[in-house]
């Protein structure tokens, strides 16, 4: 694992290159697409400067939803929260500095990390749909274009989460297998000359304990469907929208599954929280602060998470949609 580069002071994160070449990719892949489609390519240039910029809004705004409890906390009443959150850069941090648990609204919208999948999928569907409506284009079959391209860049943005070692890993796994569990290592900053350094390791580590390698799993599901789509779905000229509800459902399902694997707070609980063997509640989404090997060891799914809920939404969407619009009826003269 690397998590960033330093070139004269200005650091770079491996998570950040792993994205720019996810979009790479698709810029790559999208033109070729819509020329085999007849389909207009200054549409997909500007589509995809929407993609990018609705993603990350999107995932930081996600990221915001996540943590939104340790942004709005505390005893203060609501006019002195709303006054520290919106005009301090740190929050409520500001009032109380002893309090690692808080967390600025601004900072955490503008911080290097916290991206949330969700967030960055819904926004970014938003501004191409949008876009697509205003520009007159037919949404559907531009969106079967796009499609290959979003699941190859989910997976290769997933790796960034593996290399960055950003903590969007599981909990400790009970078996060892290959490439599917892996120990994160945390290192520090190591410099090479008076312009260059580079820090090994990840953001966080798991202090030794083998872990699910969740960011792993998703990548090469995402990786699964792009094949698919490549060699075979989009050739079988089925009705506009049909790869895009394949995604959904595909994507949906995915994420849905391997959440009972990765550490993250539960929306609806189903099960006790997990607590450390002494009976203390574990604390989730506290970066702050270094992890010891009982927070792996003894974390569990308690019940399902945000991403969960969202990702069932997004599939069923798929499905309804299949069925309701009769997408799998294909186009004999397309096929």
């Amino acid at each position: 694992m690397l998590e960033r580069f330093e070139l004269f002071g200005l650091p770079i994160s491996t998570f950040s290159l792993l994205m720019m070449a996810a979009f790479l990719t698709a810029a790559y892949l999208i033109p070729k697409e819509l020329r085999r489609r007849g389909l207009k390519e200054e549409v997909g240039d500007h589509s995809l400067l929407l993609a990018v910029i609705g993603t990350i809004i999107g995932a930081k705004l996600g990221y915001v939803l996540e943590v939104w409890g340790r942004i709005w906390r505390g005893p203060d009443e609501f006019l002195t929260k709303l006054e520290y959150v919106l005009f301090n850069w740190h929050g409520l941090r500001v009032k109380y500095p002893m309090d690692a648990e808080y967390l600025g609204l601004w900072d955490t919208l503008f911080s290097q990390g916290g991206l949330v999948f969700y967030g960055g999928f819904a926004m970014g569907f938003l501004f191409l749909y949008l876009y697509l409506r205003y520009k007159k284009e037919p949404i559907w079959s531009y969106g079967d274009a796009f499609i290959p391209s979003m699941a190859v860049g989910y997976g290769i943005g997933r790796l960034g989460c593996i290399v960055s070692g950003d903590g969007c890993f599981g909990y400790g796994a009970s078996v060892d297998i290959p490439f599917l569990t892996m120990v994160y290592h945390d290192g520090s900053l190591q410099k090479l000359t008076s312009w260059f350094a580079y820090k090994p390791g990840g953001v966080m580590g798991t202090d030794g304990v083998n872990v699910w390698n969740t960011p792993l799993m998703e990548a090469l599901l995402s990786w699964a469907l792009f094949a698919w789509m490549m060699l075979k779905l989009r050739f079988q000229g089925f009705k506009p929208g049909f790869m895009v509800a394949v995604f959904l459902v595909w994507n949906g399902i995915a994420r849905f599954l391997v959440e009972f694997l990765r550490i993250n707070d539960a929306l609806i609980p189903v099960l006790d929280h997990p607590t450390y063997q002494d009976g203390t509640p574990i604390a989730h989404h506290t970066h702050s602060v270094q992890h010891t090997a009982a927070y792996f060891e003894n974390w569990h799914w308690y019940g399902f998470t945000q991403s969960q809920v969202f990702g069932l939404i997004i599939a069923l969407a798929g499905i309804i949609w299949i069925v309701q619009k009769k997408l799998y009826v294909r186009d004999t003269q397309k096929s």
